[in-house]
């Protein structure tokens, strides 16, 4: 990685967003962009660099979020702004809230995402029209000790 964000790049779960991929160092990224505000966390730091923020722990990127004013696509055509009904449509599944309250499509790991906020009845059915406002990149099987 060179250290540059492209707000066009795509979106792959699991792997990358923006030109920085899962398992990059944060440091030449860090070297080329100043961070907004960085937070320390329990499991390592969250810069954040405006239309995508890096969490990191020992120096290695971990998650990657995008936000308002990104313009890559998850594919098939998933991007901020799509709906919970569009990801449906574009995945043939439900989607659901696991137990940290993300939304995620069960046959697309990898990525998870979240809405504007929601009407009630606070259900996914519910709120099918709500538009997708950030997107996470992780590794869904992290393992102790790789890279």
């Amino acid at each position: 990685m060179g250290g540059m964000i492209d707000l066009n790049a795509p979106i792959v779960p699991a792997k990358s967003a923006a030109g920085v991929s899962i398992g990059d160092s944060v440091a030449p990224l860090l070297a080329t962009i100043r961070p907004r505000s960085t937070r320390t966390l329990y499991f390592g730091e969250s810069h954040d660099l405006g239309e995508i923020r890096v969490w990191a722990k020992d120096g290695v990127v971990y998650q990657i979020g995008v936000y308002s004013g990104y313009r890559g696509i998850l594919e098939p055509n998933i991007h901020i702004g799509s709906s919970i009904a569009d990801v449906e449509n574009s995945f043939g599944c439900t989607v659901q809230e696991d137990e940290d309250d993300n939304l995620v499509v069960p046959n697309s790991r990898g990525w998870c995402f979240e809405t504007e906020e929601w009407r009630a009845p606070m259900t996914v059915s519910n709120n099918r029209q709500r538009q997708i406002v950030s997107i996470f990149i992780f590794n869904p099987d992290p393992i102790l000790g790789d890279k």
